[in-house]
């Protein structure tokens, strides 16, 4: 079973009693993001592909930055194309 290490303390972390209980605190979080029908497979697929774009290693807080780095490119990318198109229909 893997292990995970308490979060740093923070104001919005929760806090957990053992391993175990963080465990079951993050399934819970993951199952409230995911559909319905998620299952274990699911999410390892999601950590695999994560793992193959970012490598092994890296830091949760590094990927979610490049992520949202990406996001807010393509909508930029998104709004300048809608935006050249209303300026063409005008």
């Amino acid at each position: 079973m893997m292990q995970l290490t308490p979060a740093l303390s923070s104001s919005t972390a929760p806090c957990y009693i053992d391993p175990l209980s963080r465990i079951i605190g993050v399934l819970q979080h993951l199952q409230v993001l995911l559909p319905p029908d998620a299952t274990l497979a699911d999410v390892a697929h999601l950590v695999l592909s994560m793992q193959q774009d970012f490598g092994s290693s890296e830091p949760l807080e590094q990927v979610i930055q490049a992520l949202v780095g990406q996001h807010l490119a393509s909508q930029m990318a998104r709004r300048l194309s809608q935006q050249s198109r209303q300026e063409v229909v005008v």
